[in-house]
């Protein structure tokens, strides 16, 4: 299935929904009154349910009431052509995005399509919808979380010279137990031309629904799948699953290279030997040398609903951080392609101290092709450190692949000094190949280059 054919199922399933206004996005923190003077702010995630009056059997069944995909389709509009000020905030130094994938609006919609996925459908409507949001998910005893990014796809160039009003949409296509997966979409519209569309980007979230109090594994509704397009989605989600289980098990920290990449690092080493200061025409460049690291204490003002740093938010910093790494690698500003999966191993508390180290894994010279860019894979390692102890721990790990703005080679390119470098050339390689293979897929659906 191309994903041509994959946006055509997601505008399906938007007609569906007969949703007619943006929903609203209430992923962040609920205001609470420790703002004081005399107090200090308690960012603990609090069990409220025994202030909340206990659900109904009724209520109880309702919750595990089995929905079509279309019943938790959330929209919300970023107009960046048409505010000229909502712009300005968005804005990077070379006159394109400072973070074109939008991560931190990206997960708040992939939490709010969840939430709409457990929760009952009348806490969303009406003027107060915040409240009834938020009283609903005390009751219930429920939170979800972002377990995973598995993919982010941009198909498209946001520019000073190509500025668009943006929708961000998704709703939940495949479920587990306790798991799901949702799609989410950005399309772009030009205001000189009205309800002409285009698919800009195309995404896809795991999230998982967790016991408010025990912290374990809670069922969530399973999906109805009953017309061609549900079946469609949700056979592609559990492609996806059976495809991500695969990869994980033939990572290279569980088993060896293959024999094809032993040779192609034989005979990289090579080359290198032979001259240590180009390679097929570029300067080469020690991966050890590309790494950059920034160090920032959280602030309340990232917390999500459950006091923890809100993952949209480690998304943007990991990607500035990247697009900053490769700016100073390839000496002028590269453009987003894609975003790998990446797994939330741990939850960021208020308080402790993100340290990200960005590094150069890999580089690809132009194709003579659609889509041909040279690119730059670049891994974002994230780790929380605790003030009191000095505890450091690795919460994630992200992997971004960055284009040159033209069809020039970069002019450097990176290579391994140690083993474990060599295996991060490896990863770099094998993830850039299936970024590859994607965007072959959207090209062949015809609506590459849009």
């Amino acid at each position: 299935m191309t994903l041509g054919e994959i946006d055509r199922l997601l505008k399906h399933i938007e007609g569906d929904s007969g949703l007619q206004e943006p929903a609203p996005m209430l992923m962040r923190a609920h205001p609470v009154p420790w703002m004081k003077t005399d107090s200090s702010p308690d960012l603990r995630p609090s069990d409220d349910r025994c202030d909340q009056e206990p659900l109904t059997p009724q209520e109880q069944e309702e919750l595990l009431r089995p929905k079509h995909m279309s019943e938790s389709y959330t929209s919300f509009d970023l107009p960046l052509a048409s505010d000229p000020k909502l712009y300005d905030r968005y804005v990077n130094t070379s006159g394109g995005f400072r973070d074109p994938t939008d991560a931190t609006d990206l997960d708040s919609l992939a939490g709010a399509v969840s939430y709409r996925h457990c929760l009952p459908p009348d806490v969303f409507d009406g003027p107060s919808a915040a409240e009834g949001f938020h009283h609903a998910a005390k009751r219930a005893g429920l939170y979800l979380a972002t377990a995973s990014a598995d993919r982010l796809d941009m198909f498209g160039r946001l520019n000073h010279e190509n500025v668009r009003d943006l929708k961000f949409s998704g709703f939940v296509t495949w479920t587990g137990t306790s798991s799901m997966e949702v799609f989410v979409k950005m399309e772009g519209t030009r205001p000189s031309e009205p309800g002409k569309s285009e698919t800009l980007m195309l995404g896809r979230f795991a999230m998982v629904c967790r016991d408010a109090v025990t912290h374990k594994a809670r069922r969530v509704p399973p999906l109805i799948v009953e017309t061609p397009e549900e079946k469609l989605l949700w056979d592609f989600g559990q492609e996806h699953k059976d495809s991500r289980t695969a990869f994980s098990q033939s990572a290279l920290d569980k088993k060896p290279p293959s024999k094809e990449e032993a040779a192609e690092l034989h005979q990289l080493m090579i080359d290198v030997q032979k001259n240590n200061k180009e390679l097929n025409g570029e300067k080469i460049v020690q991966m050890r040398d590309t790494e950059i690291q920034s160090v920032q204490l959280m602030f309340p003002q990232d917390r999500n609903l459950h006091g923890k740093v809100f993952g949209g938010i480690l998304m943007r910093m990991a990607f500035e951080l990247c697009f900053t790494n490769a700016a100073i690698f390839a000496h002028e500003p590269m453009h987003f392609l894609s975003l790998d999966q990446i797994t939330f191993r741990l939850p960021v508390p208020i308080g402790a101290v993100l340290r990200l180290t960005s590094k150069v894994i890999k580089t690809t010279q132009p194709l003579d092709e659609p889509d041909g860019e040279a690119r730059a894979h670049i891994r974002v390692r994230a780790e929380v450190e605790e003030v009191e102890t000095g505890l450091r721990r690795e919460t994630n790990t992200f992997y971004f692949t960055m284009a040159k703005n033209d069809r020039k080679p970069i002019g450097r390119t990176v290579v391994p000094n140690t083993y474990t470098e060599a295996m991060e050339y490896l990863e770099g390689d094998r993830r850039l190949d299936i970024g590859e293979q994607v965007r072959r897929l959207y090209r062949a659906g015809g609506l590459e280059g849009k």
